[in-house]
């Protein structure tokens, strides 16, 4: 390979706005490639605290635009996804966004990327307008490569490979049949579509995991020959213990409360574990739509005693959160991959995995069921909070499984999938 290559990668999340995994990834990935190429970063928002020499990240709440200061935007930016084919009546919290003769350009970039929420009820919106910034910022780059970063910066990064020729990596961290579920009918969905487009146009698809690659191909009709699967990896950490009130045992829910998540086998598994063995609470960590449903059949379950509701954890709490649990739980539905587990791992805490996950391909020693099958997870729970030997084989061995997954690893995979661009 002559040189470094120059590669403009597109993103949604980037700390310190973290919603999921999918900015933790996005971090971790880039910080790991800017040894190997050049590269530039266009966000929604930045903040200037995660300033690095070697990383040109540019933040659209950031950018000054002479562009948009002197031109209107279109009146309605349901333009784009007309042309494009794409019927966005699923979503028609988005359509409600409308710029009127009272916004200006500027205004309106602060009013969609300034925000700490990086979706909410505009975010067709902000998806149409991150494509719009996007197009003038790269006209003044010079990039070889284009890496774009699941769904909402596909349109992007479509617009800019018509544009310039350019060769276009689409990273897929999650699909819209994870999200909603593969039983749905998609004809229509805005997402979908954006998502099938891009991997049908792009020159090389990344998924997280061979089980994302697998659903691609099955409910996308792509290609297997375009897919180069790229394991995520973890921040290093020093894992540590705190203690904790009470005698009772922890089991740890950690993520959005999301369908793909399987929240209502988390219940059930919990209603059968409890009717058994007292000395347990489940920690749910974290927010979703599915929140309030949640909450509800815990309370018809007769478990509000058995349930800790902490919403929405940073870094640091999630961390204080690991260093006091038992047991992490994940029964997904549908998981691209599962950070959260690895992160788990770390801290020495066993791990109990539905096999509808990409992470259970990287923890083959963690315990594994069908996410539907709640008396195997009941069963798993149970034995890994009064078993000592088991418990400490399955901390161990994963300890084991994780030693390699390091964002150098990733970044030298992704390597290969731009030199054989």
């Amino acid at each position: 390979m002559i040189g470094r290559k120059k590669v403009l990668m597109l993103g949604w999340e980037y700390p310190p706005f973290l919603t999921g995994g999918l900015g933790t990834a996005c971090h971790g990935l880039a910080n790991a490639l800017k040894e190997y190429v050049d590269l530039t970063m266009i966000i929604p928002k930045y903040d200037q605290a995660y300033v690095d020499a070697k990383l040109n990240i540019l933040g659209l709440n950031k950018f000054e635009s002479t562009f948009l200061e002197q031109n209107k935007p279109e009146p309605t930016f349901r333009t784009f996804f007309i042309e494009a084919g794409i019927d966005f009546s699923p979503y028609p919290v988005g359509i409600a966004f409308e710029v009127t003769e009272d916004v200006t350009p500027i205004d309106e970039r602060k009013a969609l990327f300034g925000s700490d929420e990086p979706y909410g009820p505009q975010i067709l919106a902000k998806v149409h307008r991150y494509r719009e910034m996007v197009l003038e910022l790269a006209s003044s780059l010079d990039f070889d490569i284009i890496h774009a970063h699941d769904w909402l910066t596909f349109p992007a990064a479509l617009a800019l490979k018509e544009l310039t020729g350019k060769p276009l990596v689409v990273h897929i961290h999650s699909l819209e049949t994870d999200r909603i579920g593969e039983q749905h009918d998609f004809s229509g969905n805005a997402v979908f579509e954006i998502e099938r487009s891009a991997m049908q146009q792009a020159d090389r698809i990344v998924p997280v995991s061979e089980f994302t690659k697998k659903c691609a191909i099955r409910n996308y009709g792509i290609q297997s020959a375009k897919f180069f699967p790229v394991y995520n990896a973890m921040e290093e950490t020093v894992p540590y213990k705190l203690g904790k009130e009470g005698d009772d045992k922890l089991v740890l829910f950690l993520g959005r409360i999301t369908f793909q998540k399987g929240p209502e086998f988390m219940v059930e598994t919990a209603h059968k574990l409890t009717s058994k063995y007292k000395k347990v609470k489940f920690v749910v960590a974290g927010t979703g739509d599915k929140l309030a449903q949640l909450q509800a059949m815990v309370s018809q379950r007769g478990l509000d005693e058995r349930f800790i509701f902490t919403g929405f954890l940073p870094k640091s709490a999630v961390r204080d959160v690991l260093a006091q649990t038992d047991v992490y739980f994940m029964p997904s539905v549908s998981e691209p991959f599962g950070l959260s587990a690895l992160e788990a791992a770390q801290f020495d805490v066993p791990c109990i995995v539905s096999t509808q996950s990409g992470v259970s391909e990287v923890l083959p020693n963690s315990l594994q069921a069908d996410f539907w099958d709640t008396d195997k997870f009941a069963n798993y729970i149970f034995a890994l909070l009064n078993y000592q030997g088991l418990r400490q084989d399955v901390i161990d061995n994963t300890k084991q499984d994780i030693t390699t997954l390091t964002w150098d690893e990733s970044a030298k995979d992704v390597m290969l999938v731009y030199q054989g661009l």
